[in-house]
């Protein structure tokens, strides 16, 4: 190397320091202090770092140019995310267990017996809405990247579960492949959930097994009707484990579209979307996860339309299938209004993840032990 040459190199190198340097000192600007920091103690120090930190140049720099570099040439994101084909996103947790043992997905099929037991006991019919993964809806999206064989296995695992303790768990995943093969995405690719069109097929064959099955209830009494509303650009929860903006969003799949629903009783006129799923006074009883609480998809909506009936929807985000259902079977609702009828969704992926919540699992237990207490008894039934 030239003497001229290492120049212009140590030149470039202190342009590229000062430059970067005279950036990061534009996070300064909209600082403000917060009130009662001690400058003594560190506190003021401690804030000014984590807003200096906060507006690096060079962190978003180093994430978005990593994170373009493992999707672009390796077709990887972040752990969390498995890039599929044509800009489709999977979670993991469809792809691989959630616990080294397979032990787990045992427990969790008892674990759903267990809580259609309590409700038969209790004189409530279930419907358990198992809703298969998005990548076993769109296998062929996953390229050459396949589901663990445990995670494999687990639709037709719970079916058959269900189906030999003599529980309603209808096979829906044909509906879904049908609307698929006809030009209909039921599932977004970007998200983890289903589209709105995907949660209408959904609910639409559910709602058919529903009543076929409790043919005794009076079906259709209620007609609703769905509105459409604005189209709209929806980035997908699965983006987040392709860190690629502000940079370079270009290089990442493009955002899904979908077109905002809401559905209300035939002739009610204009009703707010809290008004629309605060219902007290339904007899059927919706839990379930993010699925079913998300209004983006309108899942208890399109499930009302076909089943012509109301229904009050206690499903959660962010808590899986169990949690939101003890969390409704030790509530004042359940015990002061028992329903007619409980809709479960539950989506497939959630058997091969560990139950974390200490409630939840103090809920087991306690149903477990007063199971053995009715056996040493002789009792039949535990209330």
């Amino acid at each position: 190397m030239t003497a001229t040459s290492r120049k212009m190199t140590a030149c470039v190198f202190i342009a590229i320091v000062l430059g970067l340097g005279a950036l990061s000192l534009r996070s300064f600007g909209d600082y403000g202090a917060q009130e009662g920091l001690d400058p003594v103690t560190g506190e003021l120090a401690r804030d000014v770092e984590s807003h200096y930190d906060d507006g690096f140049p060079v962190r978003d720099l180093g994430t978005n140019l990593w994170a373009a570099i493992n999707y672009t040439l390796f077709k990887e994101g972040r752990p969390g995310v498995t890039v599929g084909e044509q800009g489709w996103l999977f979670t993991d947790e469809e792809m691989f267990p959630g616990a080294e043992s397979s032990a787990v997905v045992e427990t969790n099929l008892d674990r759903v017996v267990a809580v259609a037991d309590y409700l038969r006991a209790e004189g409530v019919p279930v419907a358990v809405l198992v809703v298969p993964a998005k990548a076993r809806v769109y296998a062929g999206q996953l390229g050459d990247q396949e589901p663990a064989p445990l995670m494999e296995s687990l639709y037709g695992r719970f079916l058959d579960r269900m189906s030999s303790e003599q529980i309603l768990a209808p096979d829906l995943m044909p509906d879904l492949a049908e609307a698929r093969d006809q030009g209909n995405q039921v599932f977004l690719r970007t998200d983890t959930h289903w589209s709105p069109e995907g949660a209408d097929v959904f609910a639409r064959n559910a709602a058919g097994e529903i009543k076929a099955s409790f043919d005794g209830q009076s079906w259709g009494d209620t007609r609703f009707v769905t509105a459409l509303g604005e189209t709209r650009t929806h980035e997908g929860d699965l983006l987040t484990y392709l860190p690629l903006e502000p940079l370079f969003p270009s290089l990442g799949p493009e955002p899904d579209r979908l077109t905002e629903r809401s559905t209300a009783v035939e002739g009610a006129g204009d009703t707010s979307a809290q008004s629309l799923f605060a219902e007290t006074s339904a007899d059927i009883v919706l839990v379930g996860t993010s699925y079913s609480a998300n209004p983006l998809w309108d899942f208890p909506g399109a499930l009302k339309r076909h089943l012509g009936r109301d229904l009050i929807n206690v499903s959660d985000e962010g808590q899986g299938p169990f949690q939101p259902m003890t969390d409704y079977l030790k509530s004042d609702e359940f015990r002061d209004n028992p329903p007619e009828l409980v809709v479960w969704e539950f989506p497939e992926r959630y058997l091969a993840q560990p139950v974390k919540s200490k409630d939840t699992l103090a809920w087991f237990d306690r149903r477990e032990n007063l199971l053995a207490q009715a056996n040493e008894q002789g009792h039949q039934t535990i209330h």
